[in-house]
């Protein structure tokens, strides 16, 4: 399998949410954007003989019942299920969307789709997912919808599975990104992100679009890669609904700080880099 990277082209206007906001300063105004797609005992003298007395007879101590224990049934432990959608080598798997229009299905004995999704976006990207695992002819992946991080089933033969080496993990205490590449960390990022009253969710997600913005020197930098994270508190934003992105910034001295709307903010010279190589489908786990 080979890595994939989306490269439509397509003016339009960028709806993640905009996280250029933040104490002491505006919200950033909507910028127009292109997709870019485990011892004896010793001897002693002879005692003398001993005295005759009189036996006087004893009764039998009794018998001590025997304890009837019952067996302890033992069970074999069950395998824990690996929560990551990564092996343990570090690949994880992306799907295609190959046909015009997907039906996602809640459990593999659901008749009906809950869900119904195009081949591409809003934004004309295509429809990517992250894989969670594959049970005969069927793939369940991370959505990118509303409530985070849900799953759902699709038919094996209306996606193209490809194989990824990559992964971005986000520490939000130490305001840290790290760039994994198989089993080895090859690089870390100092990162902004949400304030107290916009937090950006925990949990895992996956890139579902980049885009290019047509000033590389506005908010959001050269690159924004939209998430499938959404707030957990804007319910809408700058015409969006509330998508989380992870992008460049014209304000590089708040980097390392609590200034967002949610979003993860990186220096322009780290998320043009990320945008060289991170395949739409690549997971990225925000943890505290």
């Amino acid at each position: 399998m080979t890595h994939h990277r989306a490269s439509w082209i397509l003016v339009l206007p960028i709806l993640a949410a905009g996280c250029a906001g933040g104490p002491g300063h505006p919200a950033a105004e909507k910028q127009r954007s292109v997709t870019v797609q485990k011892q004896a005992p010793s001897s002693a003298a002879k005692p003398a003989a001993p005295a005759r007395v009189r036996k006087v007879a004893t009764p039998a101590a009794p018998k001590q019942a025997k304890k009837m224990t019952k067996p302890v049934k033992t069970s074999k432990p069950r395998q824990r299920q690996r929560s990551l959608p990564w092996r343990p080598d570090g690949i994880s798997e992306v799907a295609h969307v190959r046909v015009r229009r997907i039906g996602v299905y809640r459990s593999l004995a659901a008749k009906h789709a809950s869900l119904v999704l195009g081949k591409r976006d809003v934004n004309g990207t295509q429809r990517t997912f992250l894989v969670r695992e594959t049970r005969g002819d069927w793939v369940r992946v991370f959505l990118p919808t509303r409530p985070n991080m849900s799953q759902g089933w699709v038919k094996r033969r209306s996606v193209r599975v490809y194989t990824n080496g990559y992964r971005l993990v986000v520490r939000l205490r130490s305001h840290e990104l790290r760039l994994w590449r198989g089993d080895q960390m090859v690089a870390k990022y100092p990162v902004a992100i949400g304030t107290r009253s916009t937090p950006t969710p925990r949990g895992l997600y996956y890139i579902v679009e980049l885009l290019k913005p047509s000033d590389p020197n506005g908010s959001y930098g050269p690159f924004s890669f939209g998430l499938s994270a959404h707030s957990n508190v804007l319910k809408r934003f700058a015409g969006g609904d509330g998508r989380v992105g992870l992008h460049g910034t014209n304000q590089p001295g708040l980097i390392g700080s609590n200034v967002s709307h949610g979003c993860i903010r990186l220096r322009n010279a780290a998320v043009r880099r990320l945008a060289k190589i991170l395949p739409l489908g690549t997971p990225v786990y925000v943890r505290s």
